[in-house]
């Protein structure tokens, strides 16, 4: 099976781990409307990155990497997690959701940490667990913080034309970069 939207595919691996059973039986599936498992995601059929599930629902998208052991989380390289996560959001976006979250789910972890800047957090969490997304679309994101600053009652800003034109050019190319 292939999901597409451009410049992204979605593609499921056929095999499926022994080694990931313990995440599939440890899943909360009773807030989302659609679960994959074994996803492989490609940019223009390229560049593939791998999410050991990738869960939805109306407000946002889910993608899980599943690290079956302690020594395999902690070999991990934050830059990776960061990678992957990066990855999902752009992924989100292409299909369409507004919010995402990128999380790393590991057996035999104690407690939450973080790996880059994603959210790490131990099997045995997963029965109950409900992601809070975050956005996916960062130009509304900084629209936001635009606004916050300009329309706060407290110590307010009085607008300067150098520093609108700068604030709207640095706008205007994260637009850019994503319609490339």
């Amino acid at each position: 099976m292939e999901l597409r939207a451009e410049p992204y595919t979605l593609r499921m691996r056929p095999d499926i781990q022994e080694s990931e059973q313990p995440l599939r039986s440890h899943l909360n599936i009773n807030w989302c409307s659609g679960v994959l498992f074994n996803v492989l995601a490609f940019k223009n059929m390229a560049n593939n990155v791998e999410y050991d599930a990738v869960i939805w629902n109306y407000e946002g998208i889910l993608f899980i990497e599943y690290k079956n052991s302690l020594s395999m989380y902690k070999s991990m390289k934050g830059k990776t997690a960061q990678q992957k996560k990066g990855y999902a959001k752009n992924v989100a976006r292409a299909f369409g959701f507004s919010h995402y979250k990128f999380i790393i789910v590991v057996n035999g972890l104690e407690e939450r940490a973080e790996k880059g800047t994603s959210e790490v957090i131990p099997l045995e969490e997963m029965s109950d667990f409900v992601p809070a997304f975050e956005s996916a679309i960062e130009e509304l994101d900084y629209v936001n913080k635009l606004l916050g600053k300009y329309n706060r009652e407290d110590n307010p800003i009085e607008p300067e034309r150098e520093l609108i034109i700068k604030e709207l050019a640095v706008l205007k190319d994260k637009i850019e970069q994503v319609n490339r």
